[in-house]
């Protein structure tokens, strides 16, 4: 059995998941994807339901709101959001704690342990290697290839996404990428780039777009567990391993591990995104980790 009750950190709601019998033996703090804020949501949902019976604390938050509308909210503001979480949750219970990202938050995952040594592992589910422009990118051919087009296909929607973050770097002129957006709008494959053919009036900022993976994980020193889906799209899987081993033999740390998630790609679980269509195979892998 479990009980969640309502707490807060930084005056933001949070929940705060542990067994209802026996003691609390580890805590994990759950960080964000770039889409969803909210302190409940399904892939949380999951994490306390597996964990807490098994008596880890964990602790999902209400993420800072950003006053702009940019692409991302900059890590470094996250980052203190996961560092914030993780007292709140050390208050309650004084034991070893470490960070569970998905997506964007594995990023933030890393950023926090950085900020806190005594992070005592990270959970990366869905984590890349490269910086977030080359994730897009790649996520963008993917997606173009696995839609069935062929290589001028690739090769067009893949010009939109590199020119659209060389304006957002102010690398190139706004009247040139908006001819470009317009030349292209009638492709069957548009949508695919993930592009609006109105920029709008103001140009997003996307902060990290050029991060640099590679220098943050040889910080991590911590054990850390990769979880990627088998059919991952989103991040090419393994540039990220040889990045993370890379960066393991920098900073000395032996203890990362990486697992492939059965018959999932960047969502552990079925198209709808549901509680019930969480993979059972990620669900043991989180289990194992706990109990081994």
């Amino acid at each position: 059995m479990i009980t969640a009750k309502e707490i807060q950190v930084d005056g933001r709601p949070a929940l705060l998941t542990v067994p209802t019998d026996g003691p609390v033996t580890t805590g994990v703090v759950a960080l964000h994807g770039s889409s969803n804020s909210s302190y409940r949501q399904v892939i949380f949902e999951h994490l306390a339901n597996t964990l807490a019976p098994l008596g880890v604390a964990v602790l999902s938050f209400e993420r800072a709101p950003w006053p702009r509308d940019d692409v991302d909210i900059p890590y470094d503001v996250q980052a203190a959001g996961a560092v914030a979480a993780y007292e709140v949750l050390k208050s309650y219970h004084d034991v070893p704690i470490g960070f569970w990202g998905v997506s964007q938050g594995t990023w933030v995952a890393a950023l926090a342990a950085q900020r806190l040594p005594e992070t005592a592992f990270l959970l990366l589910l869905g984590c890349a290697g490269v910086s977030p422009a080359e994730q897009m990118r790649h996520a963008t051919i993917e997606s173009v290839r696995r839609a069935g087009y062929d290589e001028e296909a690739v090769a067009g929607a893949v010009e939109i996404r590199d020119q659209v973050a060389d304006l957002l770097r102010g690398k190139v002129d706004r009247a040139s990428v908006d001819a470009l957006l317009k030349r292209q709008e009638d492709k069957p494959w548009f949508d695919l780039a993930g592009i609006p053919v109105d920029l709008g009036d103001e140009l997003p900022v996307w902060h990290g777009i050029d991060f640099a993976s590679e220098p943050l994980y040889a910080t991590v020193t911590c054990p850390v567990l990769l979880m990627h889906g088998e059919d991952e799209a989103n991040l090419p899987v393994p540039e990220t391993l040889e990045v993370w081993r890379r960066a393991a033999a920098t900073s000395g740390n032996t203890q990362v591990e990486s697992v492939r998630i059965p018959g999932v790609g960047h969502w552990p679980g079925s198209a709808d995104r549901s509680l019930e269509g969480i993979s059972a195979d990620y669900t043991e892998i989180l289990r194992n980790w706990f109990t081994r």
